[in-house]
């Protein structure tokens, strides 16, 4: 229990007046032996029992009289997680919020999302308590800390609005960790407010472990977890993919990949209109869904053959979030899609030159180079999509030209070297050769099929992955997030998580003494052209990318052309979903596709991140915005009547009478 008026509590000592009281009267009495009161004292001593009993309830009822007027006075609070808080002040208040889009969950009647409700909780609460000497807020969008005035302040500040960003927790808290550290922070509150999805918490990270240890060192610092992790309902999320503009003579039009996803739906799936907005002129499109949803595979928007740039955006209903309900696009004439192959093998290098070469459209143009890891200088960096790099690990300026090259929003590969290993690349490095025994083969145990480069085709077929043997992989060091793993756990693919660009590590090759990659084919090829694409967006006069904080070098120099809401700041234009022009580049800003298709992890999975440290779980839904604590006082008002009533009732005069004050200790106190 914690109290809003603490210092009150000192007045406690006060329940132990009547008891007091009850001593000091009976020193007024003194006992005077007279022989004629013989057989009423023995009388008396039969029914003393009863008395005594009697009396002794009546300085109880008084006694918690004043102790319940003292609780009310000090105002309690209840709650079930307060029971660690006690009464002691925090030195500081920590709140780390996931602004993610999943966080825009609405409950509709209340007209409250996931992150509103959590903040005016937490406002309320540290209204009625004592949240320290400092208030500290640490959002997912910008990652960044900043000190905060008051709770109110939590509810305007541009920092806890809504965005299209995800969020990394585990980052947040080394952020928190960082914090506490610097500033010999005592006892510190730290509270985090999320929906639980796989893709903010990324429980498998290895930051996790570092972060435990880390946090068992220090002392008073508690943790509580604000989780909304219930299945939105009746909720649809669009998303487009593949665009592509083709001209036909003097006309044009654009090609278009419509993925419509459903969740949460517990009856019929009614047909829903898509709104098409192609550079402000509209037309609607009706389409059916089933249990999975819809998907619309080359959707085909005549437009004037002219226009070789400009932005459209694809519309829903309104539903229980209302930030997948959009997603925008930018398009231009398609470029040169580009690849260099960095192998120490030729036949290897050749093997990804084949898969490469062929466009998944014949109106795409490709072009693949194999080169060796001494002709690395003559790469074109700024016309290239896609890097393979099949060599030992770059350091030193290659290294740097590659992390440059990807920050560009380029896409690379980086597959096991024959020979030797390498350096650390992106918290990655390659260990030692794995052979299987006789004529077997490592199986593929699981992969990701719901989104990235191992995705289900556009059919909903998943790829044969199962049909995949390899004979040899080199064990990968790595903090990256596993597409695909073997049967005993080692990780096949990996994605490395990144600001822009895509990184990947595969552990096999795909020449025959490795694996049946090259062979079968069709997982090898789509795997490699979906990276292709990423890369290729970057090349465009017209690009799609990923909502954060840092997307634009300079803010100042991008022109808001269509946006989600007002964006009033300059700084926070990269968080929100919309489109954007620097003279001829465009840009278009979404959410992360995980935002879609990730789930939320068990609660048994996240409790045990915090295992062994001061943690507290508060499973709350959307749209509840009852306090946290709610104020006792009147129970304990009604507990100092009762506590008096019961008082009067026992003080009654009794039938029998009393003549000596010393064997009746109470009469005195009860007249």
């Amino acid at each position: 229990m914690n109290f809003l008026q603490p210092l009150t509590l000192l007045a406690l000592p006060l329940i132990l007046l009547p008891i007091i009281i009850h001593l000091i009267n009976q020193r007024r009495h003194r006992t005077v032996p007279w022989a004629a009161m013989m057989f009423l004292i023995t009388a008396k001593r039969m029914s003393k029992g009863m008395a005594r009993l009697r009396h002794i309830l009546i300085l109880l009822m008084r006694t918690l009289a004043i102790a319940a007027l003292i609780f009310a006075i000090s105002r309690p609070l209840s709650g079930g997680w307060l029971g660690s808080i006690g009464m002691t002040k925090p030195d500081v208040t920590m709140v780390i919020l996931d602004r993610s889009a999943s966080m825009e969950t609405q409950d509709l009647q209340a007209n409250e999302s996931k992150r509103t409700t959590a903040l005016k909780k937490l406002a309320d609460l540290l209204k009625q308590g004592d949240y320290g000497n400092n208030l500290v807020l640490i959002d997912s969008a910008t990652g960044k800390l900043q000190d905060v005035d008051s709770p109110d302040a939590l509810l305007s500040l541009p920092m806890t609005q809504a965005s299209a960003t995800t969020a990394n927790i585990p980052t947040m808290l080394e952020t928190a960790l960082t914090y506490l550290k610097a500033n010999n922070s005592g006892r510190a509150e730290v509270w985090i407010c999320s929906d639980l999805r796989e893709n903010d918490w990324v429980v498998n990270s290895g930051q996790w472990d570092a972060l435990h240890n880390e946090f068992t060192q220090l002392e008073g610092i508690h943790f509580f977890l604000l989780a909304y992790s219930e299945i939105p309902e009746n909720n649809l999320s669009i998303r487009v993919n593949n665009i592509q503009r083709w001209q036909r003579g003097n006309d044009a039009e654009l090609i278009l990949d419509i993925r419509v996803r459903t969740e949460g739906y517990k009856s019929g799936i009614p047909k829903i209109p898509i709104e098409f907005d192609i550079n402000n002129v509209r037309s609607v499109v009706e389409v059916e869904l089933d249990a999975r949803g819809a998907s619309i595979q080359g959707h085909r928007i005549p437009i004037e053959g002219t226009l070789t740039t400009g932005w459209g955006s694809v519309g829903l209903p309104g539903d229980s979030n209302p930030l997948d309900n959009r997603f925008y696009f930018v398009f231009s004439e398609p470029p040169i899609r580009k690849t260099v192959i960095v192998s120490d093998n030729a036949n290897t290098g050749e093997a990804f030159r084949r898969a490469l070469a062929i466009p998944t459209d014949s109106r795409l143009q490709h072009q693949a180079d194999v080169i060796p890891v001494e002709r690395v200088a003559e790469i074109d960096w700024e016309n290239t999509a896609l890097l393979i790099w099949q060599a030992a690990l770059p350091n030193g300026l290659v290294a740097e030209q590659i992390q440059n090259f990807i920050n560009d929003g380029k896409a690379a590969v980086f597959f096991p070297p024959s020979k030797t290993a390498g350096f650390q690349f992106y918290e990655s490095q390659w260990d030692e050769w794995n052979n299987a025994d006789g004529g077997n083969s490592y199986e593929i145990s699981w992969w990701r099929g719901d989104t990235d480069i191992l995705a289900h085709v556009d059919s909903g077929d998943p790829l044969p992955l199962n049909e995949l043997r390899t004979f040899r992989y080199r064990t990968l060091q790595t903090q990256g997030t596993t597409l695909a793993r073997f049967s005993n756990d080692a990780p096949l693919l990996s994605h490395i998580p990144t600001d822009r660009g895509a990184v990947y590590f595969c552990s096999t090759l795909p020449t025959a003494q490795y694996s049946s990659l090259e062979r079968d084919g069709i997982t090898f090829y789509i795997m490699l052209n979906r990276v292709l694409a990423q890369g290729s967006s970057a090349l465009a006069m017209a690009s799609q990318r990923h909502a954060a904080s840092d997307l634009f070098i300079d803010n100042d120099q991008w022109v808001n052309v269509a946006s989600e809401g007002e964006v009033e700041s300059v700084s926070q234009r990269g968080l929100h979903a919309g489109v954007y022009q620097n003279e001829d580049q465009w840009v278009a800003v979404n959410r992360d596709e995980d935002e879609d298709t990730a789930k939320a992890e068990p609660n048994e999975k996240v409790d045990a991140l915090f295992n062994d440290l001061s943690y507290r779980r508060i499973d709350v839904e959307v749209g509840d915005t009852s306090s946290l604590a709610s104020e006792l006082w009147r129970t304990f008002l009604i507990a100092m009547i009762v506590a008096l009533i019961l008082e009067a009732f026992l003080s009654l005069p009794s039938k029998k009478v009393e003549t000596n004050p010393q064997l009746d200790f109470a009469t005195a106190d009860a007249d």
